[in-house]
């Protein structure tokens, strides 16, 4: 409350009440948090790709996959691959649970094959199967902040380089 009196002073405000949409993101508060999600932007994603009939996956990619970039499989257009890998990225942001599998398929993104295609389509039908899925962040008095890392050393077929990611809980 004082921010927004402070602000009023410099700037002129207009106070539109509490925060509802914004950006693709649906934010829901209660007396146990804040909770944030892209139900909407999920179910519009996966109905402009045309899987809205699709069998569902139940995680965003197979275990041990090794895509590579070998020449098997055919070219498929570019441009749809980065926009619809892009559109997956920013969706990630509030859905760590597909942040290794579009870190893994974003590599792709100036070469992309059909197994890759095919690997992103199985992240389309897992998160159609989850699509309110998100963040939610408790009220408590007490913050901790818990980080885990793990690593996939040397696991890309092409050039034996290494995949790491990173896990926060606040």
């Amino acid at each position: 409350m004082r921010l927004k009196e402070f602000l009023s002073t410099n700037f002129e405000l207009k106070d539109l009440g509490n925060l509802k949409y914004f950006l693709g993101m649906e934010v829901s508060s209660s007396q146990i948090g804040i909770s944030i999600s892209q139900r909407k932007y999920v179910f519009d994603l996966v109905s402009e790709v045309g899987l809205m009939g699709c069998k569902l996956a139940e995680t965003p990619m197979e275990f041990n996959l090794k895509l590579g970039t070998n020449k098997d499989g055919e070219e498929i257009d570019k441009g749809r691959y980065q926009r619809l890998v892009g559109r997956l990225i920013y969706l990630s942001h509030t859905r760590p649970d597909i942040a290794f599998s579009v870190s893994v398929i974003s590599q792709y993104m100036h070469a992309p094959r059909e197994k890759h295609l095919e690997a992103t389509y199985r992240i389309l039908r897992y998160l159609k199967g989850t699509p309110g899925k998100g963040l939610h962040f408790k009220k408590t008095a007490n913050q901790n902040v818990e980080v885990y890392t793990d690593a996939d050393w040397e696991g890309s077929v092409k050039d034996r380089r290494s995949t790491s990611g990173y896990c926060s809980y606040v």
